[in-house]
């Protein structure tokens, strides 16, 4: 069976190998494709494409918007964007403006709270190519010795209840959905289950995401555990949504998920899943 990975992230956002390295070890996994999915940023498309010339590996133009619901935070992944088009860049980097601030006032809680010399240009130094988030945060909180792990850092500084914490610019899912559509890509919701949502809730946010023009799901996902696909799947046929599947996959930043295959091979991602979601291309 060819096998698929629609849920990929590199050093661009919060991973850690560059798309190049994620070309050759989708080519060694024997995956058939793979979306490339960073958070917010499309600067790694291109260098996928390329390193996956000649070889038979199919990269997927993807994004994975962070926004807000309710209080939550809500992904929203996009494939088949064009991401090359100016308007959708600008937009983007709205988007990407507003996180800076946000990671500013972080840093700057996290001295005040902590002494910690973190600032957002150190954090730029040790990631060079990354669109800055919460986990390069952890990360160089670990690198510099004043933490021993990321969760720590979650725990203390970074986490949503925590004393540093700052929340984002809302930017919502549907602002995110109208964005992809805009832009001839496939709007899809991820991991819906990471949201812990009550039942009446889970529902209120898919009529309202596929009000504003959702057209898929990804109810094949690293975490599923028990009935939980199944539910998810249930959900999709309920709101005519497309299936979508990934790991997640950010490579030692979560050490224990691997490209296409997730926990302990608990996932197979068939390729018939991609096929559908092309049929959805306008």
């Amino acid at each position: 069976m060819e096998t698929i990975d629609l849920h990929v992230h590199s050093c661009y956002s919060d991973g850690s190998l560059t798309p190049t390295e994620l070309v050759a070890l989708a080519l060694n996994t024997g995956l058939t494709a793979f979306a490339l999915t960073d958070h917010d940023t499309t600067d790694g498309i291109d260098e996928a494409l390329q390193a996956a010339t000649n070889t038979g590996l199919e990269i997927i133009p993807g994004i994975e918007f962070s926004t807000r619901w309710e209080h939550r935070d809500v992904h929203i992944l996009g494939y088949y964007v064009n991401y090359h088009a100016a308007s959708f860049q600008k937009k983007l980097h709205e988007f990407l403006d507003a996180r800076d601030l946000r990671n500013v006032k972080m840093c700057e809680r996290i001295r005040e709270y902590t002494g910690f010399p973190i600032t957002l240009e150190l954090l730029t130094k040790a990631f060079p190519d990354a669109v800055i988030t919460r986990a390069h945060m952890a990360a160089w909180l670990v690198d510099q010795g004043y933490i021993s792990s990321r969760p720590e850092a979650f725990e203390k500084y970074l986490g949503e209840q925590a004393p540093c914490f700052v929340s984002k610019t809302e930017v919502t899912p549907t602002n995110a959905i109208q964005l992809i559509l805009a832009n001839g890509g496939i709007p899809v919701l991820a991991h819906p289950l990471l949201y812990h949502l009550p039942e009446e809730k889970m529902h209120e946010l898919i009529r309202e995401v596929k009000e504003a023009g959702l057209l898929g799901i990804e109810a094949v996902y690293v975490l599923n555990q028990g009935d939980d696909e199944a539910y998810v799947r249930s959900l999709a046929e309920q709101y005519h949504l497309c299936i979508t599947g990934g790991s997640d996959f950010h490579g030692k930043n979560k050490p224990d998920i691997a490209l296409g295959t997730g926990l302990h091979g608990n996932l197979s991602i068939p390729y018939e899943l991609l096929t559908e979601l092309k049929k959805l291309r306008p």
